[in-house]
């Protein structure tokens, strides 16, 4: 299964670590320092949107944040759902 990230971008949803709410998480000083090392070790994936999250993915050791237009409510739903399904 996939999931909506922004625009034409979707992300296998067994890749997703965890989303995150740019809003609150961003308020750590840890979160900006990740945040910022993952941007100049090219790891994030510019989606070209006014970003409400990031999504943090993983799959045998390929690392990628998406920065998402989708609400992390949303996407943390999506992902309950799924797995009281599997």
């Amino acid at each position: 299964m996939f999931i909506y990230i922004s625009k034409d971008k979707f992300i296998r949803q067994k890749e997703i670590i965890g989303a995150f709410d740019l809003d609150t998480s961003t308020v750590s000083g840890v979160t900006k320092s990740f945040l910022s090392r993952a941007e100049k070790n090219g790891l994030t994936v510019n989606t070209n949107v006014l970003p409400n999250s990031f999504v943090l993915t993983g799959d045998g050791g390929d690392n990628k944040i998406y920065f998402s237009s989708s609400m992390t409510s949303h996407i943390n739903k999506i992902q309950k759902l799924r797995l009281s399904t599997s």
